[in-house]
């Protein structure tokens, strides 16, 4: 039986690795390089925009992180950004972004 679960794990492997390389095939025709190095700067970590929301409301403020949810309902997503103080959640809506954006 152990066996079997082996082979399973190995398929299931294979078969992640394969849609992995797909979408990073897919990137490189986009002419998009996902192991470029860029360089990101940001004015605010997510623990000061939520320590000085009313000061900065309003205001234009760059944060970086890693997306770690997001929900897209129609023309209003939102999303949660976790950097290295802390997490915050982004409200991002088509009519202010713009469609294409």
């Amino acid at each position: 039986m152990n066996e079997n679960n082996n082979e399973t794990e190995e398929i299931d492997m294979n078969h992640l690795m394969q849609i992995r390389m797909e979408k990073l095939d897919k990137l490189r025709e986009e002419g998009k390089d996902p192991f470029e190095i860029t360089k990101f700067n940001r004015t605010h970590n997510s623990k000061q925009v939520k320590d000085n929301f009313d000061e900065l409301e309003n205001k234009d403020v760059t944060i970086a992180g890693r997306i770690i949810a997001k929900r897209i309902m129609g023309k209003a997503s939102f999303c949660h950004i976790q950097d290295s103080d802390g997490k915050i959640q982004l409200y991002v809506s088509i009519n202010d972004l713009g469609e294409e954006s």
